[in-house]
């Protein structure tokens, strides 16, 4: 569920969170809409600091209202699937105290808010999908919060406080030897793997390559390797721009060598 994004194009966003559902076999994502007037869902639109214990408290009669709207949906366009039984809110908002997360029984809530364009790298759309990948363990593991370790180890389930420090869990790909063991107990013995590899972002491929996601994301308006929020500021559109350009220069230069030097062969001969 997404809120608070206004007029984002938040369609790379979207393509590279679905795109997960190929590289790891434990989670399934998908997006779901949300009632724009619901009291909960208000709550986020507000710029002011959100209390997060008013949240927590409102999250069950919210979900039982969320429910119910999804299966009348359902219902009404004739489909068969039930609605998940996990969902994580992604919104722009801010929590008090500067947390960027909450979670009760069956969501979890990241406000990213305080995410600010001198924390890149990575990006605020690697650290969306990071904590994705993070709450979506707490669906699965009972006690998500025995995970957490007050260390700062660049592994996924490091416990940060302040937002700035999410940057080492995303960069770093980790997760730690403790980690493993407890997911491991957890009956899901390759997740530890899975989310590595996922972490790792080996499967992005290079811009070069027409059919990876990399590309792919280019296309639909965001460049992994120079765009630092969600969306491109004027700067990094030229800066791609000028990547682009460069290449096609290159080539268009090498060219025009190769045709003169054959030229001039011709003409010695």
């Amino acid at each position: 569920m997404l809120d608070g994004f206004g007029k984002t194009n938040l369609s790379a966003f979207r393509f590279l969170v679905l795109r997960m559902n190929s590289v790891q076999h434990t989670f399934e994502f998908e997006f779901l809409p949300t009632k724009a007037d619901d009291p909960f869902i208000k709550h986020f639109s507000s710029r002011s600091k959100i209390d997060r214990d008013v949240i927590k408290d409102d999250i069950p009669s919210f979900l039982g209202r969320h429910k119910e709207f999804l299966v009348f949906s359902i219902l009404n366009f004739d489909l068969k699937e039930i609605p998940p039984d996990y969902f994580i809110l992604i919104t722009m908002a801010r929590f008090s105290e500067n947390y960027y997360a909450v979670r009760n029984k069956g969501l979890s809530i990241l406000a990213l808010g305080n995410w600010q364009r001198f924390m890149a790298p990575p990006s605020l759309l690697e650290f969306i999908t990071t904590l994705i990948l993070q709450e979506s363990v707490a669906a699965i593991y009972p006690s998500l919060q025995s995970l957490f370790h007050f260390g700062t180890k660049g592994c996924l389930f490091d416990f940060t406080s302040i937002i700035n420090d999410v940057k080492y869990k995303v960069l770093n790909a980790h997760i730690c030897y403790s980690c493993r063991m407890a997911l491991a107990r957890s009956n899901h013995p390759n997740l530890a793997d899975e989310l590595t590899y996922v972490l790792s972002k080996e499967w992005l491929g290079n811009p070069s390559e027409p059919t990876s996601p990399a590309s792919i994301t280019s296309k639909l308006g965001y460049n992994l390797f120079t765009t630092k929020g969600l969306e491109a500021t004027t700067w990094e559109k030229f800066v791609q721009t000028i990547q682009q350009e460069g290449v096609k220069q290159l080539i268009t230069i090498v060219s025009g060598i190769a045709l003169t030097a054959l030229l001039l062969w011709l003409g010695l001969k």
